[in-house]
């Protein structure tokens, strides 16, 4: 008798057990191929018609740049590197090198007749590991895909706007910029830099 009773009780501890390393599972593979990370973040100063002076940082977050840009856009060009699901799920971030910052307008007949003025933001000095590991592609390499990733958005002096990484490609959020006048109730993602004081 006492053995009918144990049984079914191992087996619903085993099953219970199962079950929660199955949802840990899902969890950790969910949290891995939806995770994102700050790259860049960037404000504009408007100093004449269709004309901005852009103010970007991104690496460690502890210098900023600004480039003047033509437009009603701004647009950042990222080189990206994607790994398969399963090197993702072992802890393989996508890598990415930020590439280039420029003016983009709202309609075709300016794209193609007005000025245009773009920033290339990065060093061809140092070798490109992004660049080099994309060259690999064979069945057993991790290396999903190698391409251009971009963002576009209206530039916008009441705006601040962070670029992010993804496990496939980037993305841009905005948020109010404080003291402007806007309502609260926006979200507000800290980046700690640690920046060494100057």
């Amino acid at each position: 008798m006492k053995r009918l009773i144990t049984f079914p009780l191992y087996g619903l501890v085993l099953l219970a057990g199962l079950s929660v390393l199955l949802l840990g599972s899902n969890l950790h593979t969910w949290n891995r191929l939806t995770s994102e990370s700050p790259i860049a973040e960037l404000t504009f100063r408007k100093t004449g018609p269709r004309e901005y002076a852009a103010t970007i940082a991104y690496g460690d977050f502890c210098t900023a740049q600004t480039y003047r840009l033509i437009g009603e856009h701004w647009r950042l060009d990222a080189q990206f590197l994607k790994w398969h699901p399963w090197a993702n799920l072992f802890g393989f971030d996508s890598m990415y090198r930020i590439e280039r910052l420029g003016g983009r307008y709202l309609e075709v007949a300016d794209e193609n007749t007005g000025a245009h003025e773009a920033h290339a933001l990065h060093s061809t000095d140092l070798p490109d590991l992004t660049e080099i590991l994309g060259r690999y592609k064979g069945r057993l390499s991790p290396v999903d895909t190698f391409y251009g990733s971009s963002v576009y958005e209206a530039m916008d002096e009441l705006h601040i706007f962070r670029v992010y990484r993804s496990q496939s490609g980037l993305l841009v959020r905005k948020q109010p910029l404080a003291g402007n006048g806007a309502a609260g109730g926006g979200f507000t993602i800290p980046i700690d830099t640690s920046c060494p004081d100057n």
